[in-house]
């Protein structure tokens, strides 16, 4: 999981250095809730801060649900259209901040947790059916995935549309 999290990171760092001003500014030229890169690691930081906010909160004693009522697994792209409407002022360099700020977080628990911790199911009551990890790969390295996907998918659509250059 650890590793699985570091590479993606990396990958999707990778893309983001390799994009110009105008490409992380730019609209996706698809449809789909997140319009933007800026949209894009506004999700992956919500959902790090959520699944830290909640995990820090169980295992400090403090029962707290994973997502806020009334929602919950079936309803998740809901609440995924709700964090999308509430950071629509959000800039991309706060969320790029965020995002990175909350990774590094999300590393440390996994770095400071053993194997028990994080892949037993029902080592933690309150994780119900899955053990932590799973919910840690959840919103970090297939979340990570999701968002290496769209941006290349972006990046992809973008660049083909791009006249080449002519040569004298």
């Amino acid at each position: 999981m650890i590793l699985a999290t570091f590479e993606r990171h990396d990958k999707l760092d990778q893309i983001l250095s390799d994009m110009s001003d105008e490409e992380l500014n730019g609209t996706f030229p698809f449809k789909g809730r997140d319009r933007n890169v800026r949209d894009v690691l506004v999700q992956l930081a919500a959902w790090q801060k959520m699944y830290l906010d909640w995990s820090k909160a169980n295992l400090a004693g403090t029962a707290k649900r994973f997502m806020p009522k009334p929602y919950s697994w079936k309803n998740s792209g809901k609440l995924s259209r709700k964090i999308w409407q509430a950071n629509q002022k959000t800039t991309l360099t706060e969320a790029k901040k965020a995002f990175e700020s909350l990774y590094s977080d999300l590393m440390d628990q996994f770095e400071q947790a053993n194997n028990e911790e994080m892949f037993l199911r029902g080592f933690y009551p309150w994780t119900g059916s899955l053990s932590l990890g799973e919910f840690a790969t959840m919103v970090a390295s297939t979340h990570y995935a999701w968002a290496i996907k769209v941006l290349t998918q972006y990046l992809k659509t973008t660049r083909a549309e791009k006249p080449l250059a002519k040569t004298k």
